[in-house]
């Protein structure tokens, strides 16, 4: 599945792996859906329950119910038929898929000594679809070349509503062009891989690591101009983040969120706001239309907001 407009990352190992009968539903689905390769967001799948698309605002019911052992041996696919070897990630909930796309899931997760060490009896897999979206990261390069470039830049939004898709893009416009910045990605999960910045770009990407190990390494080892991080908030992000700051590399980092106050009152980036590493923030929020915009925040308000570039984020 794929479109001339937007890059689709449904790539063709995981379509391959999908039942049959799954693949024909979300055919039928597809026949009677315009511009659905763009708007596709997730596959939702359930054990011993119909499975479910997500296209644009809409989700939208298949009458194909996977047994457990059909959704268990789907996520043995997935995990090259060694499960064992994807147990760290197995363990926090999601797999890693091709071209930056993710599986959430969920089931009777099996603990030792408090932590979680694995997963059994998978109820639900829910692929999350990547994809590029040319113009997604437009307010948010604005807003951190307007600081020249020596500020963070926090970007925020409930989940689901494109935080991902705004880096992608944002660490494509930073490291390409007549002055590239020499960025450095930090991409605990696999979503920032893949071939998303072409041969020209100037990006240095590091993975199989934590957030905060991978901005310490990216710091001492790289001299990176600005350093990209997905999903801040965890242990030892914080310390990670104050360090490379004072240190004079600016971070670009995404964080879950609804509100800039609230973020600043009750989040865990909340020391970092207030001790004023960032100099920009930027929300995204969903709109009426089940679309989503864009919109610089400050402490005192909001600009307005500005329409998200296409129906798909990540």
């Amino acid at each position: 599945m794929s479109s001339a407009g937007n890059q689709t990352a449904l790539a063709p190992p995981l379509l391959r792996a999908l039942p049959e009968r799954l693949l024909r539903g979300i055919e039928a689905v597809k026949g009677s859906s315009d511009g659905f390769d763009d708007a596709l967001r997730e596959i939702r799948l359930h054990a011993g329950r119909f499975s479910y698309l997500v296209v644009g605002g809409r989700t939208a019911a298949l009458p194909v119910a996977l047994s457990r052992e059909e959704l268990t041996g789907f996520v043995r696919t997935l995990c090259d038929g060694s499960p064992y070897a994807y147990s760290d990630c197995l363990s926090e909930g999601y797999l890693p898929l091709p071209g930056g796309s993710r599986a959430g899931v969920s089931g009777a997760f099996v603990t030792e000594g408090g932590r979680i060490v694995g997963i059994r009896e998978i109820g639900s897999v829910v692929i999350r679809v990547a994809r590029a979206v040319p113009g997604a990261g437009a307010l948010a390069e604005r807003v951190f070349r307007r600081m020249g470039c020596r500020r963070g830049l926090l970007i925020f939004s409930p989940p689901g509503c494109g935080k991902t898709t705004v880096l992608r893009d944002l660490a494509v416009r930073l490291s390409t062009g007549s002055r590239p910045l020499r960025t450095a990605i930090v991409d605990c999960r696999g979503e920032l891989s893949g071939d998303w910045y072409g041969q020209g770009a100037c990006v240095d990407l590091l993975s199989g690591c934590g957030k905060g190990e991978g901005i310490a390494i990216a710091t001492r080892t790289l001299s990176p101009d600005v350093i990209l991080a997905d999903e801040i908030g965890g242990d030892g992000d914080v310390d990670a983040i104050r360090s490379v700051e004072s240190g004079g590399v600016p971070i670009v980092a995404t964080v879950h969120g609804s509100s800039l106050a609230r973020l600043a009152s009750f989040s865990p980036v909340a020391p970092l706001i207030r001790a004023g590493v960032f100099g920009g923030f930027v929300g995204i929020e969903r709109t009426p239309d089940g679309g989503f915009s864009q919109y610089e925040a400050t402490e005192s308000g909001s600009f307005p907001p500005v329409p998200f570039p296409a129906a798909e984020v990540g």
